[in-house]
């Protein structure tokens, strides 16, 4: 994932980003003159107070992107109460009982934990209900863990930030996932402690009532006054990042006027749990310097072409089904590879259509990498114009975006990439998407309101609100 990009730029654009750097240097400059005399700088919220002031106040909200914040107005920017009140807890909690105390100390407070043990999703679908998660435990009054089994343990890729939530599970507990030689007899193991009803496999999603809001009302009750009540550590896999509305309602009942999922406030939880491992911090920096990405001065334009719900269902390409296209991928060749072309080159001039995307490279991100190989390498004559057109840079493809869920197997720097890609999503100012929903994931996380959709899935689901308020391209 290093080495030298294949970066084909407008004239204009770079003749623009060169002016806007001179100017930024001035800018720094200027601001630090003012930090210097300044008694104070205003940070001002949709619940401050007006203060008289001659100087113009630092106007920071809940509907301010993250890639718009300065990095220290990210925590200084309260959380709903119910939120803070609960990692203030959370984090007592882990002081008092660091490590396995947690879990074998009488004296700790009973534990929750988010397990992946088989198959989960992709990262939406996996990370991207943490409301929910927090709902749960603050409501059940519970230590919030995650544990993943499959494809290795989520600690590999993400780790608590400093003065953030410490998530994890502590190692060598007896009974979770230690002494056993496969990671099959490692989620057996855990499946055999107590576990909330569930709405992943088979199954439990023949079950009728197994809605969302039922799994929510039923869970909190088990574990606060039915038969999981008692239980120190009881596990669950509720899957609900695509029923936004219910904990929304919920929300909405109590009085609280920050949804979450359509404000900043969802970035900024993200980050009290998560930052990239120093390992996939590595791959982000060294792929933003050698390709000039600065967060907020980029847009990405992202496809999703292995995706079944980007053909009609049962669809095949030289006899494979696209629905194992995840797990096998499919030859770059014949049909397959001039529809991939075909859908990276509308996300490309759709994202340019925005007039924030403009005067800013365009990321190109891919579930293909051969895709994303094919569109970035400027000495091929197809893609020249495309590149030189529309300010295209990408990444070298040292290894591919493996989906979480269905490649597994897999040594835990072979997923890099995936975290890798989603960060630069979430920095980026503006965002082309399409099927699926990692892109959508993204800019959920950062909040912006730059973003456009070029594409809609062929079958199944509805729309989020998220998609709904998306610009829809024309072209």
């Amino acid at each position: 994932m290093t080495g030298n990009p294949r970066i084909s730029q407008r004239r204009g654009a770079r003749q623009k980003k060169n002016e806007c750097s001179a100017l930024r240097v001035f800018g720094i400059i200027a601001c630090l003159c003012f930090i210097a005399v300044a008694p104070m700088i205003f940070l001002v919220n949709d619940h401050s107070s007006n203060y008289d002031n001659d100087l113009e106040p630092i106007i920071i909200n809940s509907q301010t992107p993250l890639h718009q914040r300065p990095a220290s107005v990210t925590d200084i920017v309260p959380l709903p109460k119910w939120v803070d009140e609960y990692i203030t807890w959370h984090q007592e909690m882990r002081a008092k009982f660091p490590g396995k105390a947690i879990i074998e100390d009488p004296d700790a407070p009973p534990v929750l934990v988010r397990t992946c043990l088989g198959l989960c999703g992709g990262l939406h679908d996996r990370l991207g209900q943490l409301p929910f998660d927090l709902y749960l435990a603050s409501q059940s009054k519970r230590v919030l863990l995650i544990k993943w089994i499959k494809p290795q343990p989520l600690e590999d890729f993400l780790i608590p930030p400093k003065n953030g939530i410490d998530w994890t599970f502590p190692r060598g507990i007896e009974g979770w996932g230690t002494d056993c030689n496969t990671l099959n007899l490692c989620a057996k193991q855990i499946r055999a402690h107590p576990q909330l009803t569930n709405n992943v496999g088979d199954n439990n999603r023949m079950i009728e009532e197994n809605n969302v809001n039922t799994l929510l009302t039923n869970g909190i009750y088990s574990l606060t006054e039915g038969d999981l009540k008692d239980e120190k550590a009881v596990t669950y896999t509720i899957m609900a990042h695509l029923s936004e509305d219910v904990l929304e309602a919920r929300l909405r009942k109590a009085g609280e006027i920050d949804m979450i999922h359509n404000t900043v406030t969802f970035g900024s939880i993200f980050r009290k749990f998560f930052q990239p491992h120093p390992n996939v911090q590595a791959q982000i920096t060294a792929v933003s310097s050698s390709l000039g990405l600065v967060p907020g001065e980029y847009s990405i334009a992202h496809t999703r072409v292995r995706h079944p719900k980007a053909y009609e269902m049962g669809e095949k390409f030289d006899g494979t089904f696209i629905a194992n296209a995840d797990k096998t991928g499919l030859p770059f060749v014949g049909k397959f590879k001039e529809m991939a072309i075909a859908t990276a080159t509308r996300a490309i001039e759709c994202a340019d259509t925005m007039e924030e995307a403009k005067v800013h490279p365009i990321y190109f991100m891919s579930d293909s990498s051969d895709l994303v190989s094919y569109i970035g390498d400027s000495t091929n004559p197809s893609t020249q114009d495309l590149i030189q057109t529309h300010n295209v840079v990408t990444r070298v493809q040292d290894f591919p975006n493996a989906h979480i869920d269905k490649n597994k197997g897999r040594k835990s720097e072979e997923y890099y990439a995936t975290f890798v890609d989603l960060w630069l999503g979430i920095d980026a100012k503006c965002v082309s998407f399409g099927i699926g929903k990692y892109a959508v994931f993204a800019y959920k996380l950062s909040a912006t309101k730059c973003k456009i959709r070029y594409a809609k899935e062929v079958w199944g689901g509805q729309d989020s609100h998220h998609e709904k308020n998306a610009q829809t391209c024309e072209l």
